[in-house]
């Protein structure tokens, strides 16, 4: 295959790639980005593989450097953008629970999530009509109440996480692999 068509390759790997991902996410499925990950390194060395034009002269190499490089001080950049960001939602935001009692022994349970503005982005509430003899269903409500109040604030917290992490990683490798080539090289 030529250049271009291999190029082509990398752009309809690369959506599938966002689609499979989109897709194990909202199922859930953490097997499914696996695989469309280890899918998609294969195709790219599949593809790269089938290429019958030059693609390893000086100039190649200097254009594929160089766009290896950009890429990762943008991924690095956008990365610690979110980190800041999960982590200055996570630290700024509040939250609160409460119980309102009523003269007739009922009781309504209420969970929320809000920004430092005051602006809400969670807020849910649970009537419970006879406290001493609760029932599963009232149990069960209680239990997701309480379960989506955390989501919504630990979200941005392991999201954030996640980023610093990747951030950490890729600065990290770069180093490494820099010191590695310049040793090589230059000896």
């Amino acid at each position: 295959m030529k250049k271009q068509t291999y190029f082509t390759c990398l752009a309809i790997i690369l959506v599938a790639l966002v689609v499979g991902l989109g897709f194990g996410v909202t199922m859930g499925n953490l097997l499914i980005p696996v695989i469309v990950i280890a899918g998609a390194v294969g195709a790219i060395w599949l593809c790269h593989q089938r290429v019958t034009d030059v693609m390893t002269d000086d100039l190649e190499s200097a254009i594929s450097g160089k766009a290896a490089l950009k890429a990762l001080e943008i991924t690095v950049i956008i990365a610690a953008v979110g980190f800041a960001a999960g982590m200055g939602f996570f630290f700024s935001g509040g939250w609160g629970n409460g119980m309102h009692g009523f003269n007739n022994g009922s009781i309504m349970v209420g969970a929320s999530q809000f920004y430092p503005s005051g602006h809400m982005i969670y807020d849910e509430s649970y009537f419970i009509a006879d406290p001493a003899n609760l029932s599963l269903n009232d149990v069960v409500a209680l239990d997701r109440m309480a379960a989506n109040s955390h989501r919504v604030r630990d979200f941005p917290l392991a999201f954030g996480v996640g980023l610093g992490s990747v951030v950490v990683l890729l600065v990290g490798l770069y180093a490494a692999f820099s010191y590695y080539y310049t040793r090589k090289y230059e000896e």
